[in-house]
């Protein structure tokens, strides 16, 4: 583990950090060919850094590549219809607790990442507006789309 996924990963309650899957309410995105060196937090977990109340997005992926770029990703998962609102509000949630364990002058590449099995044309709409960008450290990111059943990688570039 390389000394940026150390430091976050002693940030954080082990019992939050899960292996390999990402499934929620039904919809799945895989990891197969995405980065090795990561760590995957589940905030729905004892131990969460955020409150069991609080909005919160599903996971929050963060991996560093074979070019030793560093990947932050908040992830929401819906297998039914996306409400870009609510899935904003979520992803925010995720951003900002990560910001709380990524330093603020650590170069990292944000992608906020919702799947969905189907979005319909308005709510698609809906999350390209620039209200609904994601805040980290300062930059604002737009939400990317992917379905149920994609690669993560597909959105994160590497």
């Amino acid at each position: 583990m390389t000394d940026f996924l150390e430091s976050v990963r002693q940030a954080l309650d082990p019992r939050t950090i899960v292996q390999h899957r990402l499934r929620k309410n039904g919809c799945t995105v895989r990891m197969a060919q995405g980065p090795n060196l990561r760590l995957i937090i589940d905030f729905d977990k004892p131990g969460s850094p955020l409150a069991p109340t609080a909005t919160r997005c599903d996971y929050l992926v963060i991996a560093e590549d074979q070019h030793n770029a560093k990947w932050v990703a908040p992830l929401e998962l819906k297998r039914g219809s996306l409400h870009a609102n609510e899935v904003t509000k979520q992803l925010q949630a995720g951003a900002n607790a990560a910001e709380s364990f990524v330093a603020n002058d650590e170069a990292v590449r944000f992608r906020p990442v919702a799947a969905s099995g189907r979005v319909s044309k308005h709510e698609r709409t809906k999350l390209k507006e620039n209200r609904n960008m994601i805040r980290f450290h300062g930059r604002r990111e737009p939400i990317r789309l992917i379905s149920c059943g994609s690669q993560l990688i597909q959105i994160l570039g590497i």
